[in-house]
């Protein structure tokens, strides 16, 4: 009964550092989260004004997935998005209500193109690819895994202020015309980000 407990206490405190501690990889001299984060403007990272802790503003979340419109209210959204070890990616982690999941977005310093992979719940897998301009605005297409066939998405990321984004999707058929399906919310940097990430 004692290892039962063990284990379980061991798999809880795990949990309740995994948006902490992700991923570990050695630094070689390069700056961990948190000094970049004291520097970003400094950063040749184009997703470097997505570095940092998010919530949702207000906790407004607009959908229509087929019915209607809905304006839906969704508490604790929070997501950390971290450079890896390189200044050409970002992994965003998604926790909080369900679907949980994750997002990596890779840039190429030769082309100037963006490309995406994501991954949440059980189905809902993404790949895409785009481009991010000097604003750090972004824009791809992404088809999904459980979405119709020759479906895809548009999804726009732009800045209205310095510590916050509008995420817009929306579905196209395979003739490229709206569908009318989207969601969007506006993304608001947590403050308390710059000392709770780890070294």
């Amino acid at each position: 009964m004692k290892v039962i407990t063990l284990v379980f206490c061991t798999l809880v405190s795990s949990l309740a550092l995994a948006q902490k501690t992700s991923i570990v990889f050695e630094r070689n001299g390069r700056p961990s989260q948190k000094e970049l984060l004291t520097t970003i403007e400094s950063s040749r990272n184009p997703f470097k004004k997505f570095m940092g802790e998010w919530t949702l503003a207000n906790d407004i979340w607009i959908q229509n997935w087929g019915a209607a419109t809905d304006t839906l209210k969704i508490a604790d959204h929070h997501t950390i998005s971290s450079q890896l070890n390189t200044e050409n990616s970002l992994l965003s982690i998604i926790d909080g209500p369900e679907p949980n999941g994750h997002i990596f977005w890779l840039y190429n310093p030769n082309t100037k193109a963006v490309s995406h992979l994501s991954s949440f719940g059980e189905i809902r897998t993404g790949i895409g690819n785009g481009t991010i301009d000097e604003e750090g605005n972004l824009s791809l297409k992404i088809t999904f895994e459980g979405e119709p066939a020759h479906t895809y998405r548009k999804y726009t990321y732009n800045w209205i202020a310095k510590d916050a984004y509008k995420m817009r999707s929306v579905q196209f058929d395979a003739k490229n015309q709206p569908t009318g399906l989207f969601y969007e919310g506006v993304f608001v940097r947590v403050k308390s980000m710059r000392t709770s990430v780890d070294e």
